[in-house]
């Protein structure tokens, strides 16, 4: 049988392509080897905010009852249960849906073969052809030379996710995404944390004030953060940085970063991929985490989209400005290009910036630590970056107006619900 799409990996972007294709009435089949969702619904995404959702109402329930609570009696692995039943839920709530809806899955891992007619599927021993193949295999955390993973010293966030009582003391390689928020999860548990991370500020790819308030946050909450070094080696609970400075701790998290993990080509096979998601082959496509964009879930699922609508209904491929959310308390937000990425022409950008404690409502909830800061030019929205609760829904308000190519004027004609976060976009602007 020759199927019109098959999927090598069930991750959002496998998903969302295995959808699409069902809705336009293709014939799909998919292969996935481990559990339908991929990292983000299995490993990261989804199990990481429960345990941050756990963590934050633990810190809360402490402050709120000081006497009340004992630390040490609180199970973590009972968070851990809760966390592995949400898993377990969500993704056989996907796999039955995606199968009611009439997708093929096959349990078992996936080999690329190519040949003159293009490219073919190995699994069970069994060959499948397809008009167009997808991978979207996603991606594994990266081990770095010298500190790879043991799975007991030195770890990955997948083997984190696996702990069923948490260390006194942890080290953490790298400030992204997966470790502020694995910084943040640890702490709110009582968890001595150290951040080492080589750039010159946290949180290096993304806007310097968020990177100096969550230097901010960081000291506010007691997480020891080391700027400009690398760590050297890690023997005995013995941490030796590159500076030279020595540090104790249990154990060592690597989050410096994700590897692509593609299926086995046979015969040696180069794969080429190009920006649209194609590649040197003519019925071979990469989407998600492959493909070399943002290791984001959302931005894989719309790129998964995208490259459907180009291919099936001649529609151009193109990815609008992706939003990136770091979660916790608060959350911080972003999208579009950094303040300290202006270099040309700067009198026509024009930055709109406001404190959070201007709200009502940030000291109603008593969150008013953070701001939001909105970079236009010639009246245009380029960018936006907010640390504030409600961040990852204030984002998404801003992303849709450059979508819309709202400039600062269309926005003072819109209504803002009062009390409410999302007047802090229109009073940034106002008293900007």
């Amino acid at each position: 049988m020759i199927y019109d799409v098959a999927i090598v990996g069930l991750g959002p972007a496998g998903i969302r392509f295995a959808q699409e294709s069902l809705k336009f009435g293709l014939k799909t089949i998919a292969f996935e080897k481990s559990s339908v969702g991929g990292t983000c619904l299995n490993l990261g995404c989804i199990p990481t905010k429960t345990m941050l959702n756990c963590s934050e109402v633990f810190l809360c329930a402490c402050k709120s009852f000081p006497s009340s609570i004992d630390k040490n009696s609180v199970s973590y692995e009972s968070f851990c249960d809760k966390k592995d039943k949400i898993v377990s839920k969500l993704s056989s709530a996907v796999q039955k849906d995606l199968i009611n809806k009439g997708l093929m899955i096959i349990n078992s891992e996936a080999k690329i073969v190519v040949n003159n007619s293009g490219a073919q599927i190995i699994a069970d021993n069994q060959v499948y052809e397809a008009e167009k193949i997808i991978i979207a295999t996603g991606s594994k955390p990266l081990e770095l030379k010298g500190l790879e993973f043991d799975s007991k010293n030195i770890i990955s966030s997948d083997d984190l996710l696996s702990l069923k009582c948490l260390p006194e003391s942890i080290l953490i390689v790298g400030s992204g995404a997966i470790g502020v928020e694995w910084a943040r999860i640890l702490g709110s548990f009582g968890c001595a944390v150290s951040v080492v991370e080589k750039a010159p500020n946290l949180l290096p790819l993304m806007d310097k004030d968020i990177s100096a308030r969550v230097e901010r946050i960081f000291k506010i909450s007691k997480i020891k953060y080391y700027k400009s070094v690398s760590l050297e080696s890690f023997e005995n609970k013995k941490a030796i940085l590159s500076d030279g400075t020595e540090l104790s701790c249990d154990m060592v998290l690597c989050a410096a970063g994700r590897k692509k993990v593609f299926p086995e080509f046979e015969n040696d096979f180069s794969l080429e991929i190009y920006d649209n998601c194609k590649t040197n082959v003519q019925n071979l496509f990469v989407i998600g985490d492959v493909s070399g964009e943002k290791m984001l879930a959302h931005a894989a699922s719309y790129q998964a989209y995208a490259l459907f609508e180009n291919l099936y209904k001649a529609k151009e491929f193109k990815i609008p400005d992706i939003p990136s959310v770091i979660y916790g308390s608060p959350e911080i937000a972003s999208i579009g290009i950094n303040e300290q990425d202006i270099s040309d022409d700067i009198e026509s950008y024009k930055i709109y910036k406001l404190p959070i404690s201007f709200l009502p409502k940030a000291w109603c909830d008593d969150s008013v630590d953070g701001f939001i800061k909105i970079i236009t030019k010639n009246d245009k929205i380029l960018g936006a970056h907010i640390v504030s609760k409600e961040a990852s829904a204030l984002i998404m308000q801003i992303s849709i107006a450059m979508k819309a190519n709202f400039g600062v004027d269309d926005l003072k004609e819109i209504i803002f619900p009062h009390p409410t976060y999302s007047e802090g976009i229109i009073e940034a602007i106002l008293n900007g």
